[in-house]
């Protein structure tokens, strides 16, 4: 069966990929977590001639494969892709164990996600106005010029209506009394007030101040949400037959109101006041605040909290007509993560790193940063020092000289045109030596700080010979292998984990070690080292292959309290120190660090298996 059937078989009976919330893997097995237990056919999945086997453990599912795992893996997440659980209920369930942060940040990403598109287009059009004036193609006091404003502005100056469409739908209330009731803020009384300067409206003895609602963020936020409580309970009062008409009804009555004297105002000022905290600390923090936010940048990345972001880029953009913060120090971090991703193509061995490396980085300098982010740099770690390093330098730079953004597209180099200013021409130049800076600054850096290479497993795999008839070589008496570790032999039934208890993969033998050392067992070549250093493959000068693997689930460790003393490809002698673990650390986290040995093509040999009964061994025994 080949990988793509095998994939799509184990995806299939496992419910489909509706009840896969999240697909990895690790040395020997494919993982997942899945939305319901009772919908994956185990059974199934186990009679596969090319698994090895299946169970439940950890609250994860695993499918045992072996050394063709990577290859299985790529099919399988063509299927199901970058999933997330579709359950409600599950999804329920995985926002009451988030924490506060964790539930802002997504409801930010849920509300602008959908208006982003709107905005982009906007800014890039705000762009290329500029850039026509700059040139002299076009005359401020030309219709033309008149009809491109309105093309650039009417999404900002409209943003409440959009934003009310998008945050109706994510706390799941009616669009259209949010669209009437965000319409109260905007409506020709209001604004016309504003314009006269009249100090506002009276109701109920209640003052209506007139503020500027076009262009905010916060004023909207906070009434749609607030609606979407006042709705659930009328309409849970109000009888069957009077709803459609008295719940709509009530809820204008009550909403509109209380948008104009409560929630509009606080969100305006709250919004104005972080708008210009957000100014006062770039003005008076200077080059430390670019510094500080610069090289923090990646992380609220990986985190999540640059969603957190959005709502003072657009309010500065509505109010001022440009950002001089988070956006320009958005193409700085693009730029960054660029020039680290190609040190890493031009650096690593692995073919398929610097494949990913390269497509990575070109995706990046069109501003679009997760695949090297998360593909490559924070994978790699180093590389990632080395982006923040250069979002330090070049975002002080940028602050320094207040370099300006005036449209919310993707900071890549396509928005060169947004840093365009037709009173400053020098501001378009600061943006292009800062993010140049950026690029080149991550780039030595990360040659330098230097990383660690993934090895590349298929270099270590033996071409398939095609005459399937090989005779087998008889290993009977001969002295193959010999203890990597001191310690205690124990039954390989009682090790607490299916895979290796049931030596589905090839003979096997179980060592509890006093030690944190783990030697070669034989003369020959290291195979592989995986990236979590937990485990190491070899061949002897024989060509017996040999998986050690330390620990049960210590791939969850990520190669904390590891350390590899062999690369791949390495020729080694009998005894040789291959890896290094801090055997305390590791079992204080609730580790089990019982150790298994397992010839993994042991079909290609006659007579070749363990020979040892439980007890004591020291290192360097036959075994």
């Amino acid at each position: 069966m080949d990988n793509a059937s095998l994939a799509q078989f184990i995806v299939e009976k496992m419910g489909g990929k509706e009840n896969i919330k999240r697909a990895w893997h690790c040395v020997t097995r494919l993982r997942f977590h899945v939305v319901s237990e009772g919908k994956v056919d185990i059974e199934a999945i186990r009679e596969l001639p090319d698994v090895y086997g299946a169970q439940f453990q950890n609250g994860q599912f695993q499918v045992i494969i072996g050394n063709k795992v990577a290859n299985v893996f790529k099919e399988v997440e063509a299927i199901v892709g970058n999933i997330e659980s579709s359950s409600d209920s599950s999804n329920e369930e995985g926002q009451e164990k988030k924490g506060p942060v964790s539930r802002f940040l997504d409801m930010i990403s849920g509300v602008f996600s959908p208006v982003i598109p709107a905005i982009a287009g906007a800014g890039m059009m705000k762009g290329i106005l500029a850039l026509l004036q700059v040139l002299g193609w076009i005359s401020v006091e030309s219709d033309a010029y008149q009809v491109l404003t309105i093309v650039s502005d009417v999404v900002f100056y409209f943003l409440p209506f959009l934003l009310a469409v998008s945050a109706a739908r994510r706390f799941k209330v009616s669009e259209f009394l949010a669209l009437a009731i965000t319409g109260s803020l905007l409506y020709p009384t209001m604004t016309a007030g504003l314009a006269s300067g009249a100090e506002g409206l009276q109701f109920l003895g209640l003052n209506i101040p007139f503020y500027a609602y076009s262009g905010t963020v916060i004023p909207v936020i906070i009434t749609v949400w607030i609606l979407s409580y006042v709705y659930k309970y009328i309409n849970a009062v109000i009888p069957n037959i009077l709803r459609i008409i008295l719940t709509p009804t009530l809820v204008l009555l009550i909403m509109i109101p209380f948008a104009l004297i409560v929630s509009g105002p606080i969100g305006f000022i709250v919004g104005d006041y972080v708008g210009i905290g957000i100014g006062w600390l770039f003005e008076h923090g200077g080059a430390f605040a670019g510094i500080v936010l610069g090289a923090l940048l990646p992380v609220f990345i990986v985190t999540g909290m640059h969603y957190g972001f959005l709502p003072i880029i657009i309010q500065n953009m509505g109010k001022n007509g440009y950002d001089i913060a988070i956006l320009p120090l958005n193409f700085i971090n693009s730029l960054a993560q660029a020039g680290a991703v190609f040190a890493v193509a031009l650096r690593t061995k692995n073919k398929k790193l610097k494949s990913i490396s390269v497509s990575s980085g070109l995706s990046s300098l069109l501003g679009v940063t997760e695949p090297a982010l998360f593909g490559v740099n924070l994978r790699l770690r180093k590389p990632m020092y080395a982006t923040m390093i250069a979002g330090a330098i070049s975002g002080g730079f940028a602050v320094f000289f207040t370099v300006k953004c005036f449209g919310l597209v993707a900071q890549g180099l396509q928005a060169i045109p947004v840093y365009i200013d037709p009173s400053d021409s020098m501001n378009v130049v600061y943006a292009l030596i800062s993010v140049l800076i950026a690029f080149v600054v991550a780039f030595i850096a990360t040659l330098i700080l230097g990383f660690e290479d993934i090895p590349n497993v298929e270099a270590g795999k033996k071409e398939e010979a095609p005459n399937q008839d090989v005779e087998k070589k008889v290993m009977t008496g001969e002295k193959i292998l010999y203890s990597p570790l001191e310690g205690k032999i124990v039954p390989v039934e009682s090790v607490p984990d299916k895979t290796f208890s049931s030596a589905v993969m090839g003979p096997t033998l179980a060592i509890q070690p006093e030690n944190g050392e783990v030697v070669a067992p034989f003369s020959g070549e290291v195979v592989v080292v995986y990236p979590t250093k937990h485990a190491i493959g070899l061949r002897s000068e024989q060509g017996v292959e040999v998986l050690i693997h330390i620990g049960l689930e210590t791939v969850n460790l990520e190669g904390e309290h590891f350390e590899t003393m062999v690369e791949q490809g390495q020729k080694i002698n009998k005894g040789e120190l291959l890896v290094k673990f801090d055997q305390k650390e590791i079992e204080a986290k609730g580790y089990n660090l019982v150790t298994v040995i397992i010839i993994t093509n042991s079909h290609d040999f006659d007579g070749l298996d363990f020979n040892r009964e439980p007890g004591i061994i020291k290192r360097g025994e036959e075994i």
